[in-house]
């Protein structure tokens, strides 16, 4: 017996420690596996939470990159501008007089560049702005917040077990193989694993909610046949544990209450640069947006200095190329417009009309007219006012009002990629510290089921993906554009909700339904069966028990859309504790995040300073600038118009003995019944009818500069050595002599009715461009009495402001430029008027104003040239001019009886 018994103890002893070997064995072979499988585990972590890095760097790359390139464009536009108005040598001569046409085109083109640069310098300031923000707050979230949760001593030592743990788990050690019902339970694992199409793993699908175009794809076919064969089988109400919901619409959205298939995977980093991006996006958007707007004006700009450039010097004609260089740089500037922007074809028609109707009001303004000038005078405030409202209508259209972005403008669409963006995101209030790992932030939990609103954040995740795919199939259906146009609407403001939620997917199936839609015309409303699933057989209609109302879904639709966005910007404990895990500091809210960077002390909604603010105090600059200079060009079109009332002017049925004969200067007597002229080389004297008079030599073999009446009766010649009267009677020449020696005498008047005053002037004269006056002594010879005051303080060696003619009468004296422009001196005080503009009969190539005489009570004679035609000869009655003394024989009669 001891012996049997000792052998049956060996033969124990013998088996417990094959046993025991035999484990041991096991286990050591299976200690490097756990560890290579913890240190993998280790490893993902690792790479995930280093992906997680890269999402920010990704996110930020999407400003940093585009405002780095906007900088330097931007600066080499900014360069262009200035090279344009200071790319000239201090020693170069000085600029030609401008006219008043080039005044006009001078102060449009320039504004319209100052505008340009205000806008580009402006985006420039909004790009560094936004670098900063974004390459600070994103450093900041990588040292601080994102950061990569390292293995600690404790979960490597975990993870390399010891040979000690084996002898002190004799289970184990003498565990006899087979005889367990969970071999791997020595490696901590549960050895029943699930069967690859069993329901239990349909939580796990990715593609049980893929919100296409149909919902009949969203499930494969092998569970939408179980479900089928459960709906057939089981209660149709009914669910297996573990397996899809099918439920019905209306009990989606007035009594679902299984919170627990509702999916959230919107990562805790994504969402924290989300909120904490509102501080750089706005200046992202509005750097793009002034960009826009100034090359915009930039191009424009140049179209107009392209019609100041070619313009001939000293008229308004606009030559082809100048309209072909106009036209091709407005398209320019119009075709950059229909690229940044996304509105409407009537908002690009706007702009276009906006952008080229100045140069035809231009042309219009520029039309040959004797009596309406009503264009001339609006026409500086109008091109300006054109110029100012497509300007001010693009900035309007570019602000953000009432929190949405100006999606007028193409940029606001890749400001968030995450999702769609409807405005500035509102920053959320920090988390208040508690005890508890409560949400102090989250919707009251109190979901209501009798009026359908939607107050519960977790019951609207539950709803988003199936009203997504109904909404997907409804407008699959027949039906009317506008009611197709409004359920597609609600449906991507839903799927953005829900991407912005992080609601990607969900095991909750809608059964199908009945539902009235509108038609197009008169037709009546038409019953549609809608199965998003595919898992349901259509009944007949009058026993359908679900019939739903399309106003109910798109009014569900929209509230849990709001409930999404409003989820999707609110920081929240779980968010702050699942950020946490990552290993950086704790984040309570964006406000205390971002308060470093902001430069008010008073937590507002939103980032300041806040570039949508600084945008529209920038269109408001830009507002008041164009309305001075819109100011500025109604007083000078009033003071270019108001003294033009040589309008209504009749022309005089009036022809030369020579119609080919040229007039070089003219004069008349005081009731023009009798004119004097020259050709440059003889002098004819005319009837009022234009009948030759006489005709006869001055001067000798000299040229003949200039002629008139003396107050006398004779004819005043101005030759290249001096002056010569001519006495004249009964179409003869009865005597001729020399009254001055005073030679270069470019033209002469004679007042033919002095004043009386000692200090009066018998005659003025132009020499080079000077004008000069002479007193009559008392044996007729003529003797300079001094040189007269010029209208203004102008260079006058210039061809445009150069003196062509003149004409005196009573102490009132007229001077003719070349530029067609009248100025009218009372020599007693000494003061000027004008200029007055003569009636535009077109350009200067193709009329021409000559010369002008003084008649008696208050009348002028003025000799015009048309182009390829014979001389004209005007009747114009002298304007109102109040800024002069009156006139001597206004305030004496007897003076005026004697003249």
């Amino acid at each position: 017996m001891p012996v049997s018994g000792l052998v049956g103890a060996a033969a124990i002893a013998g088996a417990a420690n094959t046993l025991w070997q035999y484990n041991r064995e096991n286990y050591m072979f299976d200690v490097p596996l756990r560890q290579g499988r913890e240190f993998q585990k280790q490893n993902v972590n690792l790479a995930r939470y280093a992906l997680f890095r890269e999402d920010i760097r990704d996110l930020a790359s999407l400003t940093t990159d585009k405002v780095s390139n906007l900088l330097v464009i931007n600066t080499l536009k900014v360069g262009f501008i200035v090279s344009v108005y200071f790319n000239f040598d201090r020693t170069d001569a000085g600029f030609e007089q401008l006219t008043w046409h080039d005044q006009i085109l001078s102060v449009l083109l320039g504004m319209t560049l100052l505008t340009s640069f205000f806008f580009l310098m402006t985006s420039i300031w909004f790009a560094m702005h936004a670098l900063q923000l974004a390459q600070a707050i994103t450093t900041k979230l990588l040292v601080q917040v994102v950061r990569i949760p390292m293995p600690t001593e404790i979960d490597i030592a975990k993870a390399a077990t010891e040979a000690k743990q084996f002898e002190m788990n004799f289970r184990e050690a003498l565990r006899v193989p087979f005889m367990s019902g969970q071999p791997d339970a020595q490696n901590g694992q549960n050895g029943q694993l699930p069967h690859p199409n069993s329901m239990d793993d349909l939580n796990h699908v990715d593609d049980l909610s893929v919100s296409d175009l149909s919902g009949l794809t969203r499930l494969p076919h092998r569970v939408k046949t179980m479900v089928k064969e459960q709906m057939v089988k089981d209660d149709p109400l009914a669910s297996k544990p573990g397996g899809p919901v099918v439920t019905s619409l209306n009990e989606l959205m007035y009594g679902y209450e299984n919170m627990d298939k509702t999916f959230s995977q919107i990562e805790p980093h994504l969402k924290l640069l989300s909120l904490v991006a509102s501080s750089w996006q706005p200046f992202d958007l509005y750097s793009k947006v002034t960009t826009v707007l100034g090359s915009s004006c930039l191009f424009s700009g140049l179209a107009y200095y392209s019609i100041f450039y070619y313009k001939p010097s000293g008229t308004s004609e606009v030559t082809p190329e100048a309209w072909c260089c106009f036209l091709f740089m407005c398209t320019l500037a119009w075709w950059n417009l229909t690229i940044e922007i996304a509105g409407s074809s009537f908002d690009l028609a706007l702009a276009a009309i906006f952008m080229m109707v100045g140069p035809f009001v231009w042309m219009f303004t520029d039309k040959p007219s004797l009596t309406d000038n009503r264009m001339q005078m609006f026409g500086c405030p109008l091109l300006i006012f054109l110029q100012a409202v497509w300007i001010s209508y693009l900035g309007i259209r570019a602000c953000t009002i009432a929190g949405v972005w100006p999606h007028f403008f193409t940029s606001t669409r890749y400001l968030n990629v995450l999702h769609k963006q409807k405005g500035p995101i509102e920053i959320p209030r920090d988390i208040a510290r508690k005890a508890k790992g409560e949400d102090n932030w989250s919707m009251d939990d109190n979901a209501s089921t009798d009026s359908g609103e939607i107050e519960d954040v977790n019951r609207a995740m539950a709803m988003a993906q199936p009203l997504v795919d109904a909404l997907s199939c409804i407008a699959l259906q027949p039906q009317s554009s506008a009611s197709r146009q409004t359920v597609s609407q609600a449906r991507d403001t839903l799927r953005e909700a829900a991407r912005a939620a992080g609601v990607s997917r969900s095991t909750v199936l809608l059964k199908g339904f009945f539902i009235h839609l509108e038609m197009n015309g008169d037709q009546e409303e038409e019953v549609h069966w809608v199965d998003p699933c595919g898992i349901s057989s259509e009944p007949e209609h009058l026993t359908a028990p679900d019939t739903v109302s399309l106003v109910e879904i798109i009014e569900t639709s929209n509230q849990v859309a709001d409930m999404l966005l409003s989820h999707a910007v609110r920081w929240t404990v779980d968010d702050m504790v699942n950020l946490a895990s990552y290993g950086g500091e704790p984040v309570a809210g964006v406000h205390s995040f971002l308060f470093q960077f902001e430069n008010t002390l008073e937590k507002s909604t939103h980032f300041r300073p806040s570039a949508d603010y600084l945008f529209k105090v920038a269109m408001a600059l830009v507002s008041i600038f164009w309305i001075l200079v819109l100011c500025w060009s109604l007083r000078f079109s009033t003071n270019v118009f108001s003294r033009i009332s040589l309008q209504g002017g009749d022309m005089v049925s009036w022809t030369m003995p020579q119609p080919w004969r040229m007039v070089e200067s003219f004069g008349c007597t005081l009731e023009g019944t009798h004119y004097v002229m020259t050709d440059g080389y003889t002098v004819q004297v005319l009837n009022s009818d234009g009948s030759l008079y006489l005709h006869f030599q001055a001067c000798g073999d000299q040229r003949v500069s200039a002629v008139d009446f003396g107050q006398g009766g004779e004819i005043i010649a101005c030759c290249e050595t001096g002056t010569q009267s001519t006495w004249v009677a009964n179409g003869k020449v009865m005597s001729q002599h020399w009254v001055s020696n005073i030679s270069g005498l470019m033209d002469v008047a004679v007042d033919r009715s002095p004043l009386e005053d000692p200090d009066h002037i018998d005659a003025i004269a132009v020499r080079d461009n000077q004008l000069l006056g002479f007193v009559f002594e008392p044996n007729g010879r003529w003797r300079l009495f001094g040189r007269l005051t010029l209208p203004e303080n102008r260079d006058r060696q210039t061809d445009e402001w150069s003196i062509t003619a003149l004409a005196i009468r009573l102490g009132r004296a007229l001077i003719l430029t070349k530029g067609d422009q009248l100025f009218e001196l009372d020599v007693p005080s000494g003061q000027w008027t004008g200029p007055l503009l003569l009636p535009t009969l077109g350009p200067k190539s193709k009329y021409d104003w000559i010369s002008v005489c003084r008649l008696s009570r208050g009348r002028w004679k003025m000799v015009g040239l048309p182009s390829k035609a014979p001389i004209q000869l005007w009747d114009f009655e002298r304007p109102p001019i109040n800024t002069l003394p009156p006139r001597r024989d206004e305030t004496n009669p007897q003076l005026a009886l004697s003249a």
